[in-house]
């Protein structure tokens, strides 16, 4: 009778340890399966983020909007893709000031990278008044300035061919590792584009703005479709921050 309870005893040992083994087995499957979705869906956002950044940016190179964007204006595109947005940003200063924000972002959680991020925007900043013969804040308020001015001449100047802008298109998407609420990634791609690009004017209405406002005029045809040797939207720079 000791002998039969024994074995009985061992047997259910047995089971137990085969069940745990199992469960493990189970366990670290599910782990790789979760990991393996988590990783596809990351590549999945970053690759519709360049999809509207490029299609955004082709949209502006083509001149096929009929007013020109607002600079720094967030678009959301929760209807079609949820938790998705972009902007478009126009000037060297904006888009600089734009680059800076993601990078100090990205480093939000690394104090060390965040402090080296600022000192390397400040020293720029430093590098271009001094090129200018001014002071950092005489800079800044220039700066300022400046984007405005660009903004009011995307409206009221003759758009042409020959004048360019610097543009760069920011797309914001939900970050699945999120090490605060609200944390998103972000990519950006920069291109040289046309202001008769930006304007979304025909050559002949920018023709005629010009001659209204007494200018030389726009220039020739071949500049609606934007865009500088090198002002490929394939040049991007990507980073990670909270909008």
């Amino acid at each position: 009778m000791a002998t039969a309870r024994d074995e009985r005893g061992f047997t259910l040992i047995e089971a137990l340890v085969a069940l745990g083994i199992v469960s493990m087995i189970v366990i670290s499957f599910i782990g790789i399966r979760t990991t393996a979705l988590v990783d596809a869906t990351r590549a999945r956002n970053w690759r519709l983020a360049r999809e509207i950044a490029e299609e955004t940016m082709s949209v502006l190179r083509a001149g096929a909007r009929e007013t020109p964007p607002v600079s720094g204006e967030a678009v959301s595109l929760e209807e079609k893709y949820p938790g998705f947005s972009y902007k478009v940003v126009i000037g060297e200063g904006a888009v600089a000031d734009l680059e800076s924000q993601i990078a100090s972002e990205a480093a939000s959680g690394d104090e060390t990278a965040g402090e080296r991020n600022d000192w390397q925007r400040n020293r720029e900043d430093f590098r271009r008044a001094q090129s200018r013969g001014l002071s950092a804040t005489e800079y800044t308020e220039q700066r300022i300035a400046e984007e405005q001015d660009a903004a009011l001449r995307l409206q009221t100047e003759a758009p042409s061919p020959t004048k360019f802008e610097v543009v760069a298109v920011a797309v914001y998407f939900p970050k699945l590792d999120p090490e605060y609420e609200g944390q998103q990634d972000t990519l950006v791609i920069k291109a040289r584009l046309s202001t008769l690009a930006l304007s979304g004017r025909t050559p002949e209405e920018a023709e005629r703005l010009a001659q209204a406002n007494g200018e030389n005029g726009a220039g020739g045809a071949g500049g609606a479709a934007g865009g500088s040797p090198g002002g490929n939207p394939g040049g991007a720079a990507s980073g990670t921050g909270e909008r």
